[in-house]
């Protein structure tokens, strides 16, 4: 009888340290991609405005390193960027920063909660600004994240806005799909896009389009010639803003770009062309880009996004 336990026991035993019966461990997980470039990890988000008139077109920085950059037209017609960043990849630093516009709440509204830097606002925009689901980053309320104590010109350093602010929303969907390029593509050397006030031309560069503004190839401070591998040309109505500012004693009628509702967009990649639409039907949604119905695909990179009125 005890032969036979001890026989059962090292039966037990055995079977409980087989390897075979272990469970098997879990596969590793996915790589998490980032959704505004379809490439590289995602990280949390700031969109800076930056300025994009006279002298400021040779002092502007790190615009290579943007995820995003939206091209928006302001007051004169002239132009603005907001520039969109995540923290995986921001540069040391960003400029020169300036203020805000009513078209920035609705644009970013489907990012989720990200950091806002810009220099200030017209008074009327402020509450607006306030009320927005923003992380306002201003030189009046975190003076140590900009140079020169946010007089003009000011930058801002990514990298001190996300230790800052540690729960800025993370990159996620709004819209853009990646991948191979679509059949129905036309060769396209060049694209060019208007503004009342400014001109844009990107130009195909092997993958890549080089961005030139106001007739000068744009270039960086820190990062050489500004390019981007994909440009989205989306045509909007531009329509008055809420808001008039008095600036030395005369009005600057602020405008305001749509971007929440639908309309035609071409898109360029790979030297070459589709014409198609857009579609967002509310702030919060993400924008639908498609041809023929079907959504476009971008090369995995930054995109430029011209909202040409």
């Amino acid at each position: 009888m005890v032969a036979a336990l001890g026989v059962l026991g090292g039966l037990l035993l055995g079977t409980s340290g087989c390897s075979s019966n272990k469970p098997a461990p879990p596969p590793p997980p996915k790589p998490v991609i980032n959704q505004l470039t379809g490439m590289g990890p995602g990280g949390h988000v700031l969109a800076v405005k930056i300025d994009n008139v006279g002298a400021a077109q040779t002092q502007q920085t790190g615009l290579n390193s943007a995820d995003l950059v939206y091209v928006v037209q302001v007051e004169g017609g002239l132009s603005r960027y907001l520039a969109v960043f995540d923290s995986s990849s921001a540069p040391g630093r960003v400029g020169p920063v300036r203020s805000a516009r009513q078209t920035d709440i609705p644009l970013l509204a489907s990012f989720g909660k990200v950091g806002l830097a810009y220099s200030g606002a017209i008074s009327g925009l402020l509450p607006d600004l306030a009320a927005a689901n923003l992380e306002n980053i201003t030189p009046s309320r975190a003076p140590t994240l900009f140079s020169n104590g946010g007089s003009s010109p000011t930058y801002i350093s990514p990298a001190a806005v996300f230790a800052a602010y540690p729960d800025l929303a993370q990159t996620q969907d709004v819209g853009l799909r990646f991948g191979a390029a679509p059949a129905g593509g036309q060769p396209a050397s060049s694209a060019a896009a208007r503004m009342p006030a400014a001109s844009f031309t990107f130009t195909a560069s092997g993958d890549r389009w080089l961005v030139t503004v106001d007739g000068r190839q744009a270039a960086t401070t820190d990062q050489g010639p500004t390019a981007t591998d994909n440009v989205i040309i989306q045509h909007v109505s531009v329509v008055p803003g809420k808001y008039t500012d008095y600036n030395a004693g005369h009005p600057d009628n602020e405008v305001f770009s749509q971007t929440t509702g639908q309309g035609a967009a071409d898109f360029y990649r790979d030297g070459e062309v589709w014409h198609g639409q857009w579609s967002k039907p509310t702030d919060g949604s993400p924008t639908s880009y498609t041809v023929a119905g079907v959504p476009m695909r971008l090369t995995p990179g930054r995109t430029w996004i011209v909202l040409e009125g």
